[in-house]
């Protein structure tokens, strides 16, 4: 056996994957802990798990990986300790602290490709620097979720290039914009050290023991989740798209260039590959996972779950219910910040349910279109990944109704095992092509009544219609 540790800090549960990569890849054991805000909570919650895996292995593991959620961080002073609580890419923040900092770089999400929102840690400092002054005088590092855990890990700071991509604060990754941290009142100092892909943060230190794990094993960022998710199950090639689907959904699609301007005014981020071998055009939307908790919280008597768990292909039908899924705005595309939950149309529960779906695909598709449209081809392949395409199994013949060959990724926790495999093929355990997450092929929905249905959801959204699969 050759066995290696992955580690995914999410926004709402932080797991560890032992997988196995001797003759090609299985999962060993995972391991889950919801995912706390304290920062010592939180690198002690990464441990337990890491504890947890390391129990169950049955040789030792010989490298680690570490992906997690993106744009959240914390101050923490010159010993090291927290200044703050975890600093959430979803936490609220005073919009006058966006619109001061563009003020001074008006190109900044053009130069970084990311989109201009309260998310990033250039807008996070901004805001503390105006409304907590003494934690900002006492800040001496700034570190994001991953490079807390390797820190801990290791005793070095430093992240990887998908990450601090999303901060606006490093261009597309190769190095720390100094102007804006400049602009910030701090210094290049203060974040951690940028590696390149491929690069190691270091080996572990004698701290490590409280992971489970011993001293000198190499230790990598993997990046950021969505990113790492679609290397692991396959979607690494120009063309290719992977839909990752949790709490909240990204759609992540492989170009060999992007209109990058055209990218951010539309609500998406632009950045590179896990690998750094192509660009990334990568779309959010939080009502994934997040929209269906609500429906049941809301409508409980529909029993939404319980039906979308029984719904299959062969049972399929289009509903004329229309739900625009929107929970906090739209991120992308067409960003619109008002933008709400809107049920249109009536019927039982049954036509609820499959007209929720149906939009939740729609939105999803829209997304992928808009970033084909960017990317200047058709995505030629889609993978989707995560636990609700699987729990719900009709949800990936929906998607691919569209034309597109679409597969499902087959393995739990996909991230974080992910993350253990680029640690074995960056540390020479594994090879890359043999490094792909197992897969099944989708069988999609015949119905054309669901192009109809894309057509009304566009149009309920306010959004100009793009042409369908095979039309001109």
């Amino acid at each position: 056996m050759t066995l290696v540790l992955g580690l995914d800090i999410g926004s709402t549960t932080t797991k560890a994957a032992l997988v196995d990569v001797a003759a090609g890849v299985s999962v060993v054991h995972l391991a889950r802990r919801p995912t706390p805000t304290g920062v010592a909570e939180l690198i002690a919650t990464a441990a337990a798990v890491s504890r947890e895996c390391a129990e169950a292995a049955s040789g030792p593991i010989v490298a680690i990986g570490i992906a997690s959620m993106a744009e959240s961080g914390t101050a923490l002073d010159t010993d090291g300790r927290a200044l703050t609580p975890l600093l959430r890419w979803n936490r609220r923040v005073d919009p006058a602290h966006l619109d001061a900092l563009l003020a001074e770089h008006p190109d900044l999400p053009r130069i970084t490709g990311v989109p201009a929102t309260s998310k990033p840690a250039a807008v996070t400092l901004t805001a503390l620097r105006a409304e907590q002054p003494e934690i900002h005088a006492a800040l001496r590092h700034w570190a994001g979720v991953a490079d807390l855990v390797a820190h801990a890990l290791t005793g070095i700071r430093a992240t990887d290039h998908t990450l601090a991509t999303r901060s606006m604060l490093a261009g597309r990754g190769d190095a720390w914009n100094g102007d804006v941290i400049t602009t910030l009142g701090l210094h290049e100092h203060v974040f951690p050290a940028l590696r390149a892909p491929g690069e190691e943060v270091g080996a572990t230190s004698s701290a490590a023991a409280t992971f489970g794990v011993g001293v000198g094993l190499p230790v990598h960022i993997a990046g950021h989740d969505h990113a790492v998710g679609a290397w692991a199950a396959g979607a690494r090639r120009p063309g290719e798209t992977a839909d990752s689907l949790g709490t909240s959904e990204a759609i992540v699609r492989i170009a060999d260039g992007v209109d990058v301007g055209r990218a951010v005014a539309e609500g998406f981020s632009v950045g590179r590959t896990v690998d750094g071998s192509a660009a990334t055009v990568v779309g959010g939307s939080p009502a994934g996972g997040a929209m269906l908790a609500w429906w049941e919280a809301q409508f409980p008597d529909d029993r939404m779950l319980e039906r979308l768990a029984a719904l299959t292909a062969g049972s399929w039908s289009t509903s004329p219910m229309t739900v625009l899924p929107y929970l906090a705005g739209r991120q992308c595309p067409d960003p619109h910040l008002g933008a709400e939950v809107r049920i249109l149309g009536t019927g039982d529960a049954e036509e609820r349910t499959r007209g929720l779906l149906q939009s939740l695909v729609a939105h999803a598709r829209w997304m992928r279109e808009t970033a084909d449209d960017l990317a200047g081809s058709p995505t030629t392949a889609l993978t989707l990944l995560g636990s609700i395409a699987r729990r719900v199994p009709v949800w990936a013949p929906v998607a691919a109704a569209s034309g597109v060959p679409t597969v499902v990724c087959a393995a739990d926790e996909p991230v974080a095992a992910g993350a253990a495999l680029l640690a074995a093929v960056r540390s020479d355990e594994a090879a890359a092509e043999t490094s792909v997450l197992p897969s099944s092929r989708v069988t999609r929905v015949h119905d054309p009544a669901l192009d109809d249905a894309y057509r009304r959801f566009l149009a309920a959204a306010g959004a100009e219609a793009l042409p369908l699969q095979g039309e001109s």
